[in-house]
């Protein structure tokens, strides 16, 4: 008789555990093929359980194909099938890991600090979008996307970029890769990409992904570097002028025009301005974005609530200029839009009711508070031998320059030795740009304070 130890099963149900030893018996050849089951009484009268919980552990075998039911006769395994082919290791390619549960601390972890999420602010807008919007939440939701989160993105524009912006010219999607998977579809065909060097690394990805030519474009502390986009042949920029990363430099008011004069010299020629953190400037008033700038209407600004929010809240949006807000209506308006009507009136109400702004405002102080603590302890730390550090007024994230003979290969393998994660400039250049050797790029956004001295002073042993 089959007897099993229903003290080992943990948090699982009496017929979930039992349904697992006898799954398991039958693998492993413990209860052999063509072999007749005891009854559901002889069973649970074995094991002191239910006559119920052998029916529903018998039932899910059944289902899953490894016992069959006999009239008059009873349960019996099932022949002709091979145990291993249920249990086949199939090797498929796992994608990497967002996080490493083993680094002591992770200064390549651009992301946000989940802890200061405004859970209790966010409860309320929904709760209260629930109440008032529970037929529309049902309903397909609007192609362009919801007309009230259009409405509160285009005011909090003009708020705080002085942008004036239309409601209709904005359109709402999952995530910055789907809006670009839209608007590579309505420039024209034969564009040609010039991307930031150094610059985000997933940019490139995404172009290649989309079978779009591209090339690159240096960069220098003004911003792009001119001559290198008019000798580049591309015809549409993508640039972040507000916040460079990794360089972490703001593009200049004169070279913003000098980008847009670049823009008014070809019609065929496209800007895209993608501003994802703008909103963390600590110092000074923002420079006006090249969309308030334009005059040609040929500038797309592109924004995510992704790094003010969570990477969880997956809306993005896009601002297109007339042109191609006409194309794009006319030649997709049959989708439906991809982020979820919960979402997209809860992030409206919660803008709406000022919450977005109050938790913009703590999550300023708190980024802020973080990077100078962190240049603070590496400049008091005279085994690092830092001998610039930038980054502090803007952004979640440092540079740190250093007078070391190790290369950056070096670096990083001895920092992982220490379990600590570490990025250096010199991964985000597309070919070998000397001038951005020993420096390190320090995300912080999600650091804890309480280790920083500690996760340092560990650091600087690599130079001793």
């Amino acid at each position: 008789m089959l007897t099993y130890d229903f003290e080992q099963r943990k948090n699982e149900s009496k017929y979930e555990y039992l349904y697992q030893c006898l799954k398991s018996d039958i693998l492993n050849g413990k209860i052999a093929e063509g072999d007749k089951m005891p009854s559901k009484r002889e069973l649970a009268a074995a094991n002191n359980i239910s006559i119920k919980t052998v029916m529903n552990a018998y039932d899910q075998l059944i289902m899953e194909g490894y016992l069959a039911s006999r009239e008059r006769s009873g349960y019996y395994v099932v022949s002709n099938f091979n145990p291993t082919l249920r249990y086949q290791n199939i090797q498929v390619a796992q994608p990497s890991p967002e996080e490493n549960e083993n680094w002591i601390a992770d200064f390549t972890a651009n992301t946000t600090v989940y802890e200061k999420f405004p859970f209790s602010m966010w409860t309320k807008a929904m709760r209260q979008v629930l109440s008032d919007y529970n037929i529309e939440l049902m309903k397909r939701g609007e192609f362009l996307g919801s007309r009230e989160l259009r409405i509160e993105i285009a005011k909090h524009l003009y708020h705080t970029r002085s942008m004036i912006v239309s409601p209709d010219c904005i359109i709402i999607g999952t995530g910055i890769e789907y809006l670009y998977s839209k608007l590579i579809g309505l420039l024209p065909k034969d564009s040609i990409y010039a991307v930031e060097n150094p610059g985000y690394r997933k940019i490139p990805h995404i172009y290649d992904e989309y079978g779009v030519k591209w090339t690159w474009n240096s960069m220098d502390k003004d911003g792009i570097h001119m001559s290198s986009l008019q000798s580049s042949g591309a015809t549409v920029v993508h640039t972040s002028p507000e916040h460079h990363y990794p360089l972490g430099t703001v593009m200049t008011a004169k070279r913003r025009q000098e980008l847009l004069k670049w823009l008014e010299n070809d019609t065929s020629r496209y800007i895209i301005e993608d501003d994802y953190d703008c909103e963390f400037r600590y110092r000074g008033r923002p420079i006006s974005a090249l969309y308030s700038l334009d005059r040609s209407g040929r500038v797309i600004y592109m924004n995510t609530f992704s790094k003010t929010l969570s990477p969880a809240i997956r809306i993005s949006y896009m601002i297109l200029p007339e042109k191609l807000l006409n194309a794009y209506i006319s030649s997709a308006n049959f989708f439906s839009n991809t982020s979820s009507n919960l979402e997209q009136y809860t992030l409206a109400r919660f803008i709406h009711d000022g919450y977005f702004d109050r938790h913009l405002n703590r999550l300023r102080k708190y980024y802020h508070a973080q990077g100078e603590q962190l240049a603070g302890i590496i400049r008091n730390t005279p085994t690092i031998p830092s001998t610039e550090i930038s980054g502090i007024d803007s952004g979640t994230h440092l540079l740190v320059w250093l007078a070391t003979a190790l290369s950056d290969a070096e670096i990083k393998e001895k920092a992982a030795e220490l379990k600590i994660n570490l990025c250096c400039l010199s991964e985000f250049c597309i070919g070998n740009i000397t001038e951005y050797q020993h420096i390190l790029v320090l995300n912080y956004s999600n650091m804890d304070a309480c280790k920083m001295q500690e996760v340092i002073t560990l650091l600087s042993e690599i130079f001793k």
